[in-house]
């Protein structure tokens, strides 16, 4: 088995929620060596998550850490869970690819969602997109969801919504 791959522009705050919400054995991981935990995310994801931060720039996927324990909760700018999500996570699908690991919703500053996908449909095979299994694409969203579920591509990118 080769080395975890551990993404160059993401730290793993950006990709789980605050450790309080962590279970147990996962907080405790993340208090040892938070590094560990990239090991349980599917390299292709952080492999994407790297690609598409250097073709279309900054980009939050979760951003908790950067405010205080009381806005965690309320703030409705305060992102928890726009990476992996814990099985009793209130958002999202019963059996969410978040929940394993394998989806990101990735909010850019210079792009929007309609732009990648634009150029998703265009370029498929693009190193950023290769890896991707499947998006949504619904009016007015202003995320990038993608995940690598179990859907296989068979030359396409399934979509999920459609603008």
């Amino acid at each position: 088995m080769g080395n975890t791959y551990v993404p160059k522009r993401f730290a793993i705050e950006e990709l789980i929620p605050p450790p309080e919400l962590l279970p147990v054995p996962i907080r405790d991981v993340f208090r040892r060596d938070k590094n560990k935990l990239f090991r349980l995310f599917d390299y292709r994801v952080l492999v994407t998550l790297d690609r598409l931060r250097e073709r279309y720039g900054v980009c939050s996927v979760n951003n908790w850490n950067l405010f205080n324990e009381s806005e965690w909760y309320e703030a409705p700018y305060v992102f928890r869970y726009s990476g992996w999500r814990p099985f009793d996570c209130p958002e999202g699908a019963e059996l969410s690819e978040h929940k394993f690991f394998r989806a990101m919703d990735c909010k850019f500053k210079h792009t929007t969602p309609p732009e990648i996908w634009a150029e998703l449909r265009q370029n498929k095979n693009a190193p950023e997109f290769e890896y991707i299994q499947r998006i949504e694409a619904f009016e007015g969203m202003s995320w990038f969801h993608f995940d690598m579920g179990q859907h296989g591509r068979n030359g396409e990118v399934r979509v999920i919504g459609r603008c």
